[in-house]
């Protein structure tokens, strides 16, 4: 018997009405997801016990399924008390911390033909499984990713179990030692092999379009809604090749993976190659969001860490091997409106009275809303930057601070 065979977990799962040992579950090699991974799936984040997000992911699987022309065989309060009873049947230490309920749904068991049988009886199918969560060294430093052509079809919208493409595009950037590959369809962002993709330029939070070519995750709306709560510009759109390459912060997410900052793609570091303080402030905001949905569901409030207050001195200026004095640069950008630029300079004024106003660059954002401005300060300590960087993130004209 082979080792990971004889390693099966004996934890609870729950197949087609049943409960029974994950190691004991059985389905016929006649099944069309095995044949022909004709059916769809969905992984769904619990933190301390509590589904996050359980809602919008079973939304997305009767999307799924319905491009399938199969019908949901449970209802959503179903799945729910399924879920639940898995979590319930798991160990304490497991439930203290982060685990994944995977659910697969296939057409059902038929004889091999490509054609679509009528008729038949879904396969339904969850486990749940402990995840590792995201190393604190990843919040800090970041990961390195890779690129990639998207070689995988043309209905990457749909949650499917036909997943080569995906596992293949994985292996490209494990072989090179990268956290994520991120694909390309031409000179156009799609999304990563696991995860979507998010660029950050002049202070603006932009996804690739809910397209068939990208698979809308679910942190597509949580991202939006944190960036609402902090004021963060957020749109979709047509995102280029040389953007990627040239944004400020690089971004990735997914079920497992959160919200995850990339400082170097194919060996190229995105902005300045650190963690930024757009990703900061998002996945502050994920913490929040994670430790509300378990108190709305009535379990203690979920362990998460701590996150960096938006006002606090980025890492980057703390940890610099600056020399005092120096000119250093700083990049604010904030709405495009009357005395914005102003309020910006006196601010700099303030804490470096040989500031040169005539040094200050203005950069619009493409839809014109926006304005980065940046300032050129003679920096003379650490304490003095923090100051600036403190009083900037205050200011209620300012949305981020680069």
């Amino acid at each position: 018997m082979h080792p990971i065979i004889d390693a099966l977990p004996g934890s609870l799962c729950y197949l087609d009405g049943e409960y029974t040992p994950l190691r004991d579950a059985r389905i016929s090699v006649l099944d069309r997801g095995f044949i022909f991974g004709d059916g769809v799936y969905e992984v769904v984040p619990v933190y301390g016990g509590a589904p996050f997000c359980f809602e919008e992911h079973m939304a997305r699987l009767d999307r799924s399924l319905a491009e399938l022309r199969v019908s949901n065989p449970l209802s959503h309060v179903e799945w729910l008390d399924i879920a639940k009873r898995l979590i319930a049947a798991s160990p304490a230490a497991e439930r203290a911390g982060m685990q994944g309920i995977y659910i697969q749904v296939t057409r059902g068991v038929a004889p091999r033909e490509h054609a679509m049988p009528a008729g038949l009886t879904p396969t339904v199918f969850m486990m749940l499984n402990p995840l590792k969560e995201m190393p604190d060294a990843v919040r800090t430093d970041g990961v390195a990713c890779v690129s990639a052509y998207d070689f995988r079809w043309q209905k990457a919208h749909i949650k499917t179990t036909s997943l080569v493409g995906a596992v293949l595009a994985r292996q490209i950037s494990v072989e090179a030692g990268a956290a994520e590959t991120i694909m390309f369809r031409g000179d156009w962002l799609s999304e990563a092999s696991s995860s979507n993709v998010w660029v950050v330029k002049d202070g603006v939070v932009s996804g690739p379009l809910k397209d068939e070519l990208v698979l809308a995750g679910i942190r597509f709306n949580v991202i939006e809604r944190i960036c609402a709560e902090a004021g963060i510009p957020f749109t979709l759109r047509r995102i280029g090749r040389e953007e990627v390459f040239g944004a400020d912060e690089l971004l990735i997410s997914s079920a497992s993976k959160e919200v995850q900052p990339v400082v170097t793609l194919d060996g190229r570091p995105i902005g300045s190659g650190r963690v930024g303080p757009v990703y900061r402030a998002i996945d502050a905001g994920y913490q929040r969001a994670k430790a509300r949905s378990a108190q709305e569901q009535g379990l203690a409030p979920v362990s998460v860490p701590a996150a960096r207050p938006i006002d606090a001195p980025i890492d980057a200026r703390k940890d610099s091997l600056i020399e005092y004095p120096s000119q250093f640069p700083i990049k604010v950008m904030g709405a495009k409106v009357d005395g914005f630029v102003h309020a910006i300079t006196q601010i700099a004024e303030r804490f470096d009275p040989a500031f040169d106003a005539t040094t200050v660059e203005l950069r619009p954002s493409s839809g014109g809303k926006y304005l980065g401005v940046t300032i050129t300060v003679t920096a003379t300590s650490r304490e003095q930057l923090d100051d600036i960087y403190r009083a900037l993130t205050a200011h209620p004209m300012v949305k981020v601070v680069l």
